[in-house]
């Protein structure tokens, strides 16, 4: 599978990278400011995202459901007890799957 395109808004950071690879990672790597105080473990909700689907055509760049992993265990334990916006994601959970667009 070849590495996925990965836009970070609004700096317009982009690169690409391995499918797996978790979403703050990518952030690091292009030294985008997504912070995570408890080391990616899931705890701390630093490092929440807002993935973007559908076309983007500034971008050209098209983003399918599936451009990030399943929801997980962890991020369903953090909404559970602490609460977690609808749409958003934990950046050290999430996996890059396919071309995504990240705010």
């Amino acid at each position: 599978m070849a590495d996925a395109l990965v836009i970070f808004t609004p700096s317009g950071k982009r690169g690409r990278f391995a499918p797996g690879t978790p979403v703050l990672t990518a952030a690091r790597q292009l030294g985008v400011d997504l912070d995570s105080v408890c080391g990616g473990r899931g705890i701390c909700s630093k490092c929440q995202i807002t993935p973007g689907y559908g076309s983007f055509p500034k971008h050209g760049v098209t983003v399918a459901g599936d451009a990030l992993s399943d929801w997980n265990a962890v991020e369903q334990r953090y909404k559970d007890k602490r609460g977690l916006t609808e749409g958003r994601r934990l950046g050290c959970q999430a996996r890059i799957q396919g071309d995504v667009v990240i705010d």
